[in-house]
Order: structure tokens, then sequence, then C-alpha cells
């Protein structure tokens, strides 16, 4: 992270007014400077360490005998935070409304679950115990979604990946923590993502959000079937590698710290990668995992047990650059068509799960030591593993044609080419945010004959309300219009043939009298400004441009 002089910026407009401060392009200038979001960060950070636990270790199941179940406790956990994110998906017009009750039960579920699974009663209390811990999980995961694609959504793959090399790297804990502590030590990660949300909850004022309902999200979402189907692939193969692992090692062992140590040094790969030339994205990794996913799969059916981990490692490390890439497009495309955060993220992450608990329940089935359903461990360990490749393979035939994600480009192409909403038309599924109503970039209406005279756009007539509403100088309305329009720092600069100090003051001051702590806050309360209420300011204003 390079901070470039700003470690002693002491400001409380979130990483939107970073974010104009450093400008959009430059791929390596993602940084924290506000400490409110850096609460949220860690809470997310403690919430995906939450799973990563979870899915890839025994340490929230004390029980050994409990533990080697067959994985009945992580697929469990799984089909728990399966069912959460589908109430959640089901109900996203309730939640989105009352994100306290949503807490509320994630708490609720969270605490009984753990207390079951410290307890240990009997085989079927752990199982149960499992369930209401995914529950938990999966609720509070749905809202540190939003919180995510809410406040990150222009560095949204950047802040993804250090999440995620964060959690691993704070997995890695459990190594040095002991058998005895393993518990322990990870229940400090739900514990830190409950109070971490409750003050981001405080601090964001997250409960004026304002709310999408599902019908509408549903008719703006532009994500092909094909994403889902390759979101699911790649968390079969994510869970099908666990699965081999927690079947064949133990967490305490030297295969574990392999483990650990390639996975998060993918991860930085893939983060050194989007802070630079951000080379891989979701369609490539797709068009690439796949195939390798069948090679590394194969040999999975002649390797020695003691072998078979490396296997399983290499196909959970290739499984992370779709996942990833698929987690941040996601989370752009909720922020680029103004879907409902927890709705979308929630579907999203309910697809994954789905796949995850595919693929560990194929690898629990083939690579128990016993063997099951009466087979020997060399037929059942081959027979998944050849299951395993004929999913992958009909997955490819699919996701591997076209691009699957709208990227940003497309989605803006798409409303230049749409006809203004004020003609009577009606936007398609999927537009951006915001649309401007005046005719012209410059927000003014076109001359309709030959030597006719220009009149003001609403978009300026807006502007120039909150500049007179709020008392904004000359130069603080120009920048305010550009903002509005969702231009950064670096355009003004540039437009103005002004400093970047400059145009950075201009914006800081138009947020403080304007009482907004971010851009899209800026370009709400224009957006939501009435003209018909201006009165005898409306009048001046066309007055002034006439």
């Amino acid at each position: 992270m390079t901070f470039r002089g700003l470690k002693s910026l002491k400001l409380d407009h979130g990483t939107e007014f970073v974010r104009e401060l450093m400008g959009d392009e430059g791929k390596d200038q993602w940084l924290l400077v506000n400490p409110r979001m850096l609460i949220g960060l860690v809470g997310t950070v403690a919430c995906y360490g939450w799973a990563f636990l979870m899915l890839g270790t025994s340490a929230f199941v004390p029980s050994a005998a409990a533990a080697g179940a067959a994985g009945g406790p992580h697929l469990c956990f799984v089909l728990g935070a399966m069912a959460a994110l589908a109430i959640t998906w089901a109900l996203s017009d309730f939640f989105s409304r009352r994100r306290r009750v949503q807490y509320a039960l994630a708490l609720v579920c969270t605490a009984a679950g753990a207390a079951g699974l410290w307890l240990a009663l009997s085989g079927l209390w752990t199982l149960f115990s499992s369930v209401l811990l995914g529950a938990g999980f999966g609720l509070v995961y749905g809202l540190y979604g939003e919180f995510v694609c809410l406040n990150f959504h222009v560095s949204i793959k950047t802040y993804v990946l250090g999440i995620f090399c964060c959690a691993l790297a704070a997995c890695a804990g459990l190594l040095f923590a002991g058998a005895e502590m393993g518990f322990f030590f990870a229940l400090v990660f739900p514990v830190v993502a409950f109070a971490a949300y409750a003050c981001v909850f405080a601090f964001f004022h997250l409960g004026r959000q304002p709310v999408v309902d599902r019908r509408t999200s549903d008719a703006r979402n532009r994500v092909a079937w094909r994403s889902y189907l390759a979101t699911a692939t790649a968390g079969m193969a994510a869970g099908f590698g666990l699965g081999c692992l927690l079947s064949t090692e133990f967490v305490h062992s030297w295969a574990y710290a392999i483990a650990e140590v390639l996975v998060v040094g993918t991860c930085a790969f893939l983060l050194v990668d989007a802070c630079r030339k951000n080379r891989v994205n979701e369609t490539i990794t797709m068009r690439f995992f796949l195939p390798f996913a069948a090679v590394v799969a194969f040999p999975l059916m002649f390797a020695p047990p003691a072998l078979k981990f490396v296997f399983a490692v290499l196909l959970l490390c290739g499984s992370l650059f779709p996942i990833t890439c698929s987690l941040s497009a996601m989370c752009k495309h909720v922020a680029l068509c103004d879907l409902s955060p927890i709705r979308a993220f929630s579907f999203g992450r309910l697809i994954c799960l789905a796949g995850v608990a595919v693929g560990m329940a194929l690898a629990f089935f083939g690579f128990s030591s016993e063997g099951m359903g009466g087979f020997t461990y060399e037929t059942t360990s081959a027979a998944v593993v050849v299951v395993f490749m004929m999913l992958v393979i009909f997955s490819a035939s699919f996701v591997m044609t076209e691009d699957n994600y709208p990227d940003e480009t497309r989605i803006r192409r798409g409303a230049d080419g749409a006809t203004d909403e004020g003609a009577g038309s009606t936007t398609t599924g999927g537009a951006p945010i915001r649309r401007l109503e005046a005719a012209g970039e410059d927000g003014a209406e076109p001359a309709t004959g030959e030597g006719a005279v220009a009149r003001p756009g609403i978009f300026h007539i807006k502007c120039e309300i909150v500049a007179r509403t709020y008392g904004l100088s000359n130069r603080q309305r120009e920048v305010l219009g550009m903002l509005a329009k969702g231009r950064n720092a670096d355009y003004i600069t540039e437009k103005l043939i002004i400093s970047s100090h400059t145009a950075k003051a201009h914006i800081y001051n138009i947020y403080q009298k304007t009482g907004v702590h971010s851009r899209q806050e800026l370009m709400d309360l224009v957006e939501d400004t009435d003209v018909a209420a201006a009165g005898d300011m409306l009048q001046d204003i066309l007055d002034d441009r006439a």
C-alpha cells in the first residue's frame, strides 16, 4: 500500500474521497487512511478467516472423532451457510431494511453453534451445531458483502485479494496455536467479525442506506447464467481440493504448512497482478483453469495417499484464480448496475458454496481411508475423480465461449447508446447507477433550430440549486458539476488547468459545505434535488442564464 504523504490526513469520508485524491487510474495507489474503514476491513478479513478455518481445518471441531467423521461438520457448515444465504436472498427486501435483525440472527446462530461444537455431546449434536455455525456465518457474510460492494467498488479486486491474503495469513497462526488451543484461536475470528460490523454499522449509518427492491435489482442484473456455472465449478474445485486435504492430512503437519504457503503465495501473486498489469480477469482465468483442473485431478486416480495432497493443493491454488476474480467482478457489477448488494451478493456466494458442497461431498466419499458404500479405497477414489473431471468438462463446454460478467466499458457503452429517460424511453437492465438527464455532455439541451440559443439542461439547473443552497464559490460550482458527472480529481485538474492540490482542496471544501462523505453521496444529492420546489431560486437561475 502506498501512502504518498497522506499518513497525516485525518478525514472521515471513506475510500470514495481517497479514490478522488489518488485518482482512479493508478492500480498501485489503493490505500487506507480512514480508521473507520480499516475497522470494516479487519472485520471482513476475520469473516473470511472464519470460513477458511472451518472449510479447510478441524479447528472448530475439538473432538477428534467428530472431526474425522467423513467430513460431516465441514459439509454441514457449508449447508448451513447456504441455507442462510438462500434465506437472505429470498428475504432481501426485509433484511435490507432491517440489518439489525440479520445481525442478531447471525449472532445467535454463531453463539449456539460454537457452544455446541465445544461441548460435542454427540455426533448428531456436532453436525447440528455445525449447521448453526454455518448459518451464522452466512448471515454475517451477506452483511459484509454489502459493506464491500458499497465502499470499494472502484478498486474492489485489489481489496478482495488483499482481504484473502490477510485472512489466509491469519489462519496460519493455527499451525502455531497447537491442537489444544485451536478452537479458541478459531473462535477469535467470528468474535472480531461481529464486533467490527457493529462498529461499521454505527460509523457508516448503514441503516440509512437507500434500498433497491428485489424486482428492480433483478431487472438491472446483467450477469449471464454461464457466470454462475463458472462460479459453481470453481467452488467445486476448491471443495474437492479441501476435501482431499481433510481426508488425508492432519492440520498440524508439514503437508498443511506447505499448503498454507502455496495458497498464500497464490493470493499474493494475484494481488501483485491486480496492483500492476491486472491481466488476470474472470474470463481468462476460467478458460485456463478448467483444463488445468482436469489435468491436475487426473493423477489423483493413481497417486499414493501420501502424495495426494500435492495435487489437492495445486487444485485448491488454481481455484483461487476464478473464485477471487468472479467475486470481485460480481461486487463491481453490483455497484455499476445499482443492484441490491445483499440480494446479489448472497445469490452469487450461494452458488459458489453449492459448488464447494458438491466438491467436498465427492472428495469425502472418494478419499475416505476405509472406502464407502462397500467399495475399496482405490475404486471410490478413482470413481470420484472421473465424476469430477466430467463435471469440469461439462462446465467448460459452456463457460469458455464468451465473457460472463459484463465489464464496465460495455455497460457504459450500452448506457451511452440508450435514449434519454426524459424522452419516454425505458432503461435497459443493468444501466449504470447515474444517468444525467441532460442530452449533451455538458448538460445543456441541444438547440432546436438554426441560431437557437441553448437553454440550461436540468442537470445544470440541479447543480446550480445545490451550489446556491450551500453557498459554493464559482470555482467550486465548476468542480461540483464535474463531480456530479462522476469525474475524479485527475480529470478536474486537467480540465480546469489547476494543480492537483487545488483540485483536492476544492473537493474537500465541497464535501464539507454539503455535508456529504463521498462522490456517490454528492451525485445522489444533485440527482435528488427537486427543481420544482426551488421556487424563486429557479427563476433567478433561468434569468441569469437567459
